[in-house]
């Protein structure tokens, strides 16, 4: 706590030190894909140090303790198999309840500057994207953008996280801080841009239904519906034509040409938007257009039929292993090696992509139950309608894919959702301490085992 004198008056500042904790936690978790144990530890142990020094604090129960009781499950499930508590989910995972409840610490305010910070961390990863692409098709080998998250898939789940928190903090914006919407208005144009440049179909769709789900919380009119889809093509439109002129037609100029429109059109996003809604007529036009260029996109893409096929037969496979054990599960990354013996096709990957169906066969039914609580119960908070539709964008992006196990990606939903205090509870600083002390425990112990 500091203090300072102003005109006689005693002024106190409190440093928001778990604010910047955890963003700049996330900042780290965007570098290491599915994660580093080590680095998970670390950081961890950090921020368990941080909430030991902490008092009470108000809390979801439903969500904390589902999170801890599905992580202890992962736990004992790992370690039946391995013998360690490094080798299995929970030594990543783990992570999860520790940045819930610092999380809980958080004033409004303090939320609002996170939810800032790191949406606007992500509308930097697209920027970066963007230049990363623009550069590879001087040296012949664009392709799709896979940025700081090193798979595209994983680049296109957070871009729409991130598109959706900064259109959460758009609506955030007082009246007359026009500089900073227009901020968030452009960096949202850039993510559209970057997650074109993915061509993940998976991240389109969750996308979509994102967007349905903040439309109906919002209960907007088609009007609206009609501008906001006109806005979102355009971008991706943008992109796309990025994507043809680097990957397709390997036109490096051609692709600064485009960059620096693009740019332009960031910067003038707000006047781009006031025109469309003096001219209803013209988003409906983008929209048919939009609609017109889906095949375009298979065109450019077309193993994602297959690919979508696939996933469907790994989750039926997936399926096929629900009762092989029910308590602790088969145990992780134990279902690829059942796959590799079984009639059904080989899909040479560590994960079933259907998150739920993954977790029911390594970890068990009893963790998925816990996942689906979690779920639930998010569902049942009161938050903005953006807030909604990012939840609701990545419940639909894990049921085609494995963003969940990818670091930055929960702790992203956490750090941006709201608050709800109906929902919350007095959780004692006793017992707040035996947490972060059991966790702290944990890392300590996986990051002496990888150190030795």
């Amino acid at each position: 706590m500091m203090t300072k004198n102003i005109k006689g008056k005693q002024r106190s500042f409190k440093i928001p030190h778990i604010t910047m904790m955890l963003f700049l936690t996330f900042f780290i978790f965007t570098f290491i894909g599915a994660g580093s144990i080590i680095v998970v530890s670390c950081v961890g142990l950090f921020l368990c140090i941080i909430g030991l020094m902490q008092s009470s604090v108000r809390v979801d129960l439903w969500i904390l303790i589902p999170l801890i009781f599905y992580n202890v499950v992962s736990l004992l499930s790992g370690y039946r198999i391995y013998g360690t508590t490094v080798d299995g989910l929970a030594s990543t995972q783990s992570f999860f309840p520790v940045v819930y409840l610092l999380a809980a610490y958080l004033s409004g305010g303090e939320r609002t500057l996170l939810k800032r910070s790191c949406a606007i961390w992500v509308g930097m990863i697209a920027f970066i994207g963007i230049g990363q692409f623009t550069l590879a098709t001087f040296h012949g080998n664009a392709d799709r953008l896979s940025g700081l998250m090193g798979n595209p898939n994983a680049m296109g789940a957070m871009l729409v996280l991130g598109w959706f928190a900064l259109q959460s903090c758009i609506g955030e914006v007082q009246e007359g801080k026009t500089a900073l919407k227009r901020f968030f208005q452009g960096l949202d144009f850039l993510t559209l841009i970057a997650l074109a440049l993915t061509m993940s179909f998976g991240s389109f769709g969750a996308l979509g239904i994102g967007i349905i789900a903040m439309h109906i919380y919002r209960k907007g009119n088609l009007s609206t519906l009609i501008l906001r889809t006109a806005e979102i093509v355009f971008a991706v439109g943008c992109g796309i034509l990025l994507y043809i002129a680097g990957c397709i037609a390997n036109w490096p100029w051609l692709c600064i040409v485009l960059s620096i429109y693009i740019l332009s059109a960031a910067i003038c996003q707000n006047a781009f938007r006031l025109y469309l809604a003096d001219r209803r007529w013209i988003s409906t036009l983008i929209c048919l257009a939009g609609v017109c260029s889906v095949g375009v996109l298979l065109f450019f893409r077309p193993n994602a039929a297959a690919t979508f096929i696939e996933r469907l037969a790994m989750i039926k496979n997936g399926l096929g292993y629900f009762g092989k054990n029910p308590l602790l599960g088969v145990g992780p990354y134990q279902w690829r090696l059942l796959n590799l013996q079984d009639t059904d096709p080989y899909f040479n990957t560590w994960h079933i992509h259907n998150v739920f169906v993954h977790v029911g066969v390594e970890l068990g039914l009893i963790a998925l139950a816990m996942l689906i609580i979690t779920a639930i119960r998010h569902i049942s908070k009161r938050e903005d309608e953006a807030q909604r539709g990012m939840f609701f964008a990545s419940l639909t992006h894990n049921m085609m894919d494995t963003s969940f196990f990818y670091m930055a990606t929960l702790p992203f939903l956490i750090m941006t959702a709201a608050n709800d205090e109906r929902r919350t509870r007095l959780l004692s600083g006793t017992v707040v301490k035996v947490i972060f002390g059991g966790f702290a425990a944990l890392f300590t112990w996986n990051l002496i085992q990888c150190l030795l």
